[in-house]
């Protein structure tokens, strides 16, 4: 990439495979609601406005007006607009009126479960990922959607072609159902790695490291270069790069923590990540970047509101900084910035592949993105049928997922025979640098391009609105990176949810805590042992004990 990289803006920065801590501490509000396991409603006598057949890759037309509820995540630069047509034109294919309950992002995650909780929530629950729904399971609260699944033909089409059944196995909670239906990606690479500015990296003779080693010496070579830089930075709390750079060290940290649980296949039990040696070991490599000035430990710091790569955006544009990381999203910011300094052409940004580690050439278990969850009244509804139908064209219908993308064929955009898509004249689309300034913002102006179209896509779709050297992103990715095997299922019963709440907040918080502290040099990790002891006392055992019971349990009744 020259100048920039077109990509999401919006991509959420988080994506969590495991029961998440803002997850468990839902548990105690969700908890609060009834229970007990329900017979599946009788679809086809609530079937008003339902299309009598209904199949994969058709269009859905309700054959009767329906009002559907969705709540809505408000980024804080991007509010819905008046002049939004996606709601309007979604209504004009499918006679579906959606009508939105409005969250904040800076709180959406609580404003949910409180929802959720008292009852309020609206029909449809978007940006879910897996693992958010647990907290919500045992309350009834909740639709089991694998009981419906059998109504809903794009998504069977796709969990088939795409390879995905055993994924979706593995979101079962303990009654062997799973109460959400997650984004379909037919091509699953890291969304958040390193990016490089390119050409400083050959001019020290590196090039593209493959290995964390060869990003050790390349940050040394250009910190004797440029001595006033300290030339990798992270911009996301210190999440994002232990996230993507743990799994190459064979363990999980930041955002992919998750439940903290590693092993477990192979009768090998269920351990805590944060006190093996591979965490420790991939402590050790970070805290030698920040002692040798490599690593800037304000950006581990600094709070990210999700709005965008903050500060390091102004570091990439003073060349203090010459890698971070980041999306492909991300180098569109930081190519924006460096255009103002440095100038458009006169540098060379690239999102690469994660680099090896002890480990291997690993990145995390192949994931869905996030999907969505029901309103269990929804199964009440004499519109049930019907709104399943739709759900089923929105989030999984190849049409409906240009659409969400792309807007209006041949008025916001044209398709040639080979698929190429390009805007029309007078339309842009600024968050993925294509047509800049054109006119009418297919997002900020018209509502297309939000979190809606981020849900399931295909290749095709994906490498439609991003760069060439995007394609090769995932080309490198797919041709020299092993997924980790999927995390081992441990699905917890009603009165285990709890427990685990109860338990699992305070360790994250006492690794989330250390794991900083010892990677900035504030605690020496001569101390490691301390801190392993540490977790001991506040309860790890009896975590691991659960877990192990729980995982033993799943394995008997697969």
């Amino acid at each position: 990439m020259t100048s920039s990289s077109p990509s999401a803006l919006l991509t959420t920065r988080r994506s969590f495979v495991g029961l998440t801590a803002a997850a468990f501490a839902a548990v105690s509000l969700a908890a609060c609601g009834g229970g007990g396991e329900e017979e599946a409603a009788d679809v086809a006598s609530l079937d008003v406005g339902a299309m009598d057949s209904f199949e994969a890759d058709q269009q859905f037309t309700a054959t009767e007006p329906i009002t559907l509820t969705m709540l809505w995540t408000d980024w804080p630069e991007q509010p819905v607009k008046e002049t939004w047509q996606v709601f309007d034109h979604i209504k004009e294919l499918t006679n579906v009126q959606l009508e939105l309950t409005h969250v904040p992002f800076s709180d959406s995650v609580e404003k949910r479960s409180l929802l959720i909780s008292a009852g309020d929530a609206p029909t449809v629950i978007p940006l879910i990922y897996r693992g958010d729904e647990t907290p919500f399971v045992s309350s009834g609260a909740i639709l089991p959607m694998s009981d419906y699944i059998e109504h809903m033909p794009n998504f069977r089409k796709y969990v088939e072609e795409w390879d995905q059944g055993e994924m979706m196995d593995n979101i079962r909670q303990a009654d062997g159902k799973y109460y959400m239906l997650p984004g379909l990606q037919e091509v699953w690479v890291p969304s958040f790695s390193l990016i490089i500015r390119k050409d400083v990296w050959d001019e020290v003779g590196i090039g593209i490291p493959a290995t964390w080693e060869e990003v050790h010496e390349g940050l040394r070579l250009i910190k004797e270069r440029y001595p006033d830089s300290l030339p990798l930075a992270d911009g996301f709390e210190a999440q994002s790069l232990i996230n993507y750079g743990g799994y190459s060290f064979g363990t999980r940290a930041g955002w992919g923590f998750g439940d903290g649980m590693i092993g477990g296949h192979d009768g090998e039990p269920l351990r805590y990540a944060a006190t093996t040696d591979e965490y420790r070991s991939m402590i050790e490599y970070y805290r030698t970047l920040v002692a040798e000035g490599l690593l800037d430990p304000e950006t581990l710091t600094a709070a990210n509101d999700g709005s965008g790569a903050g500060g390091v955006v102004e570091k990439f544009a003073q060349e203090t900084c010459f890698a971070a990381s980041g999306s492909s999203g991300t180098a569109i910011e930081f190519a924006q910035g460096m255009d103002a300094t440095v100038g458009r052409g006169n540098y060379s940004l690239q999102l690469i592949p994660p680099p090896a580690g002890p480990a291997g050439n690993i990145m995390g278990p192949r994931n869905f993105w996030h999907g969505f969850m029901l309103n269990s009244q929804i199964a009440e509804s004499e519109n049930f049928l019907a709104i399943l139908q739709f759900l089923d064209w929105l989030y999984f219908n190849p049409q409906a997922r240009e659409m969400l993308r792309w807007g209006i064929e041949g008025e916001t955009y044209t398709k040639a025979e080979d698929g190429t898509i390009e805007l029309t004249e007078g339309h842009s689309l600024n968050a993925f640098d294509l047509n800049t300034d054109a006119g009418t913002d297919l997002q900020k102006d018209l509502g297309f391009s939000t979190f809606l179209s981020e849900a399931t896509e295909s290749r095709a779709l994906k490498e439609s609105y991003n760069s060439e050297e995007y394609t090769q992103y995932i080309d490198g990715v797919v041709a020299n990176l092993e997924s980790m095997p999927p995390w081992a299922p441990a699905p917890l019963e009603e009165a285990e949810l709890e427990q685990a709440s109860l338990m699992a907040t305070p360790l994250k918080d006492t690794v989330d805590t250390n794991t900083l502290q010892f990677i900035l040099g504030q605690r020496d990790l001569a101390e490691w042992d301390d801190f392993v002891a540490e977790l001991e006392a506040a309860g790890l055992p009896a975590y691991l004990e659960l877990m192990n019971k729980a995982r033993d349990r799943f394995v008997e009744q697969s």
